[in-house]
């Protein structure tokens, strides 16, 4: 091999780790998006208990971001039916939040689904924008789970 083909082959394999030490320098910036569209007992419990538990487990950020029928979690004039666990579904929801967890609220569906304004919501849920709404979910190395 001569000189000039080795020098490249080098040069390739240094820019392949140089690139695979860069994408595991990201990895440490994980996070979650939860899409919660139901307000379904069963449904929206395991959202909310999975996401506090990585939040709380794997201190990882976690947003969940709630439209269609998942808005009416958060209407504090809608009173929750108790889970197996003991918790309503906002207990379970002010739980997480506590935790450090972000609720966001989708504004077109607390209108148009959940006829909701800003204070029905329960208080610590953020009402959905580009700048609200998108940061969470286009941020590097998110995972997106829908319930």
């Amino acid at each position: 091999m001569d000189f000039k083909k080795l020098s490249l082959l080098i040069f390739i394999v240094f820019l392949i780790f140089v690139g695979a030490g860069s994408a595991m320098g990201k990895e440490g910036k994980k996070s979650l998006f939860v899409n919660l569209t139901s307000n379904e007992m069963n449904r929206a419990a395991m959202a909310v208990t999975f996401s506090t538990r990585i939040i709380t487990q794997k201190q990882i950020p976690v947003t969940i971001f709630l439209n269609v029928d998942g808005v009416r979690l958060v209407n504090r004039h809608i009173p929750g039916s108790t889970h197996v666990s003991g918790k309503t579904l906002q207990q379970m929801l002010s739980s997480f939040m506590a935790a450090g967890g972000t609720v966001i609220a989708c504004p077109m569906c607390m209108k148009n689904v959940g006829g909701m304004k800003k204070t029905d919501l329960l208080e610590g849920v953020a009402i959905g924008s580009s700048d609200v709404t998108w940061p969470a979910l286009f941020a590097d190395n998110t995972t997106v789970l829908n319930y």
